[in-house]
């Protein structure tokens, strides 16, 4: 019944997205949340190929579509909330790249140098924005940034200090993959991505607003899955909540990025 819905969903979203469009590109642009849903659905349906197709696009798109919310926010004095910022789809446009496995170092690089524009910390409500925190330990990885372990440090402290039991179950399993990427632990990264999954089960399946798509994939480790085998671990997560590709070294073959 599971894969039924998802199916539905996805097949409603790509006709409605492409009709009238001249192709994948196009019919991303000011849609990313639903081509999003496009392609992680494609994902966990077993169409790689064309999900790759859409996460690329959906790349180049997101990097557009949040440097626009970012300017809308940030450009002009007053600026607004750090909590206004386009953090999740920074972390978004990261998860394309990885999953579509396109230029990941180089998305990185961009996201990374917003999370660490100066003024941000100085913007209202700064202690509240754990996804700037974010941001900055995924990307912060990915790029090497020596700062990474104040990064994830940082992550934590505030979310111990300010945050809920949705914010403490994601950001801590976060921290926990990280920690073991940086570490080059596969048994750290495992229990981070078990952590992740749980994150999905406990906060999202089932939950407000979620759809099909939200409710079988766990993006966050799906995603954390893709970068663990980018950066050469053998690591196999056998899990209904993570789409079957992830594991299989025909798609997301380990260790020939870095």
């Amino acid at each position: 019944m599971i894969r039924h819905a998802v199916a539905d969903l996805v097949s409603t979203e790509r006709n409605c997205l492409l009709d009238g469009k001249d192709g994948i590109e196009a019919a991303v642009v000011t849609r990313p949340n639903r081509a999003q849903t496009v392609a992680v659905g494609l994902l966990a349906l077993g169409d790689v190929d064309e999900a790759k197709a859409w996460f690329r696009a959906l790349t180049a798109e997101l990097l557009i579509y949040a440097g626009n919310s970012w300017d809308a926010q940030y450009e002009k004095e007053p600026r607004q909330s750090a909590q206004r910022g386009p953090w999740e789809d920074y972390v978004n446009v990261i998860y394309c790249a990885l999953l579509g496995r396109g230029e990941v170092e180089d998305v990185a690089d961009t996201v990374h140098k917003r999370a660490t524009e100066e003024f941000v910390d100085e913007l209202e409500n700064r202690d509240l924005a754990f996804r700037v925190d974010l941001v900055r330990s995924l990307s912060g990885y990915i790029v090497a940034d020596p700062s990474l372990s104040d990064f994830v440090d940082t992550l934590e402290q505030r979310v111990d200090e300010r945050g809920n039991d949705w914010d403490h179950d994601r950001y801590h399993a976060y921290a926990q993959t990280l920690r073991g990427l940086q570490t080059r632990s596969e048994p750290k990264v495992s229990a981070g991505i078990d952590a992740l999954l749980t994150f999905h089960q406990t906060h999202l399946v089932g939950g407000s607003g979620v759809d099909a798509v939200d409710n079988a994939v766990a993006l966050d480790a799906t995603a954390m899955l893709a970068l663990a085998h980018r950066e050469g671990m053998a690591i196999t997560v056998d899990h209904d909540a993570i789409p079957d590709a992830l594991n299989d070294d025909e798609y997301y073959p380990v260790g020939n990025e870095r």
